[in-house]
């Protein structure tokens, strides 16, 4: 008893540091807290908004910022991954970024010696047509080097990838579908794989399709056809698979 003093104090000083009391004096905070904004309704909405403003402000900047400069690219090695670009400088002296033709990008190709690969892309929009009792529709569609799925270490969930041959300028045309297109427009029917199907008139060969996650250069890109550089002039974009 001496060395311990009252037991009484003692048990009330042992209960208040090791019982739920913090509980309840949040409990009874909330409940004033509660009164509080209940008699005052116009503070309460305007405090409820700017909250939830603040969080939802909060929430977008961490995603856009996850999404650019968190989350890696969902490509084979996507640290050694470069976007190039020609340089525009106007008359004011300040440097635009242009994307690049096809001619330049052949020649950028021919003289590579800084990157293990370069590859060519470019949105375009294209009208598939109409099949099987379904209306035609116009589709975000791009164009691909034969090479560009390899470049960026992507494989297809089925079928093949674009070869040489197929990006010249005899080739026959092919095609590669969005898994999303497949599903939607052919019911995920692995047999039609190797068909025609009509883009802006002329038949394209089905030769793959997409995994369900890719979405280069463009989240709607639904199909995808080569490039043929040696007759196209118009401006598209280089990626770029760098040694260093």
């Amino acid at each position: 008893m001496r060395a311990f003093g009252n037991p009484t104090l003692i048990r009330e000083q042992t209960r208040a540091i090791w019982s739920w009391t913090w509980l309840e004096s949040l409990a009874r905070d909330l409940r004033l807290s509660l009164r509080t904004l209940r008699r005052t309704p116009s503070f309460t909405v305007i405090a409820v908004l700017v909250m939830a403003m603040g969080i939802g402000a909060n929430v977008a900047l961490f995603t856009v910022v996850r999404g650019v400069l968190l989350k890696p690219l969902p490509f084979h090695d996507p640290d050694r991954l470069v976007m190039l670009y020609e340089a525009d400088f106007h008359e004011d002296d300040t440097a635009g970024s242009n994307t690049v033709s096809g001619g330049i990008y052949a020649e950028w190709k021919k003289q590579n010696r800084s990157y293990s690969s370069l590859a060519l892309a470019q949105g375009i929009r294209v009208g598939l047509s109409g099949s099987g009792g379904q209306l035609p529709e116009k589709l975000n569609s791009a164009l691909f080097s034969w090479d560009m799925l390899r470049t960026l270490g992507v494989q297809l969930a089925l079928g093949r990838d674009f070869m040489q041959a197929d990006d010249n300028l005899g080739a026959s045309g092919t095609v590669l579908l969005s898994w999303g297109l497949w599903k939607r427009r052919f019911g995920g029917d692995p047999a039609i794989l190797n068909k025609a199907i009509s883009l802006d008139a002329p038949p394209h060969t089905l030769i793959g399709i997409m995994p369900a996650w890719f979405d280069f250069p463009d989240p709607s890109t639904q199909l995808w056809t080569p490039v043929y550089p040696e007759k196209r002039e118009d401006t598209m974009a280089s990626f770029s698979n760098s040694h260093v």
